[in-house]
């Protein structure tokens, strides 16, 4: 997880059980434990978005919904675990979360990640499942033919 400092005052952190890096196949979920404190002696609302980007160019953005609703409350002096998945069709990114207090409605605190792209499995790829497919039927036909001529060969010298 890169950590950035936070933004807008202390109005609230935000932490993720996301490393620095992850492994990631495009189109595919990232499941994560999200935290987020409310660090402030009263009740505030919070939203988290997050943001995919690569070479310093937005590539898209969207918000991570907690029951149901853009906005979220967490109590004075107080965190939240948030279960999550999400899914992003890009890799060779970075995937940014960034908690937006709605008070200020400016970003209090933000975590990053790079995703690093992945090959899908091998039965997902036809391209190379059919093209292995013809090259191992095209060795058996040679084995054959070879074998046929050889036991050919043999036949004439007797």
């Amino acid at each position: 997880m890169i950590k950035t400092a936070a933004l807008v005052g202390d109005y609230g952190d935000l932490f993720w059980s996301l490393g620095s890096s992850v492994s990631h196949v495009a189109g595919g979920e990232i499941f994560t434990r999200i935290y987020v404190a409310n660090v402030t002696d009263e009740n505030r609302e919070y939203m988290l978005m997050a943001v995919v980007s690569s070479g310093g160019t937005k590539i898209t953005e969207f918000p991570i919904k907690v029951n149901g609703s853009t906005w979220f409350i967490v109590g004075a002096n107080d965190t939240v675990r948030i279960p999550s998945s999400i899914e992003v069709a890009y890799t060779s990114a970075t995937l940014t979360l960034n908690l937006y207090e709605r008070e200020s409605n400016e970003i209090t605190d933000s975590v990053s990640t790079a995703l690093i792209g992945l090959l899908p499995a091998f039965p997902e790829t036809p391209v190379i499942a059919d093209t292995m497919g013809s090259l191992i039927t095209m060795m058996v036909i040679i084995m054959m033919m070879t074998m046929m001529s050889k036991a050919m060969a043999g036949e004439e010298e007797k």
